[in-house]
């Protein structure tokens, strides 16, 4: 479980590294560097690996939930056992 939370966690500083090369990208784009066509290509592909990382964050985030719901009924039913 916690090489699960830790790939969560990685992917999420990922992810906040790609915003903030974006926001970066688009501040120098608005100063007008040159090279518009460059830039764009660049920008493109931030905001496709961009997107990419956001769907294998939330699909790795739905197999945590459910690896929690499972793990949570198997110890609901041992304690029922345990108990019973």
């Amino acid at each position: 479980m916690q090489r699960v939370d830790g790939a969560l966690h990685a992917l999420g500083q990922a992810i906040e590294r790609l915003e903030s090369a974006l926001t970066a990208q688009e501040q120098r784009r608005a100063l007008g560097e040159a090279d518009e066509a460059r830039r764009d290509r660049d920008l493109d592909a931030l905001r496709r690996e961009y997107d990419s990382l956001r769907g294998e964050y939330a699909q790795l985030r739905d197999v945590v939930e459910q690896v929690n719901g499972r793990l949570d009924g198997t110890v609901s039913r041992l304690r029922a056992l345990l108990e019973g």
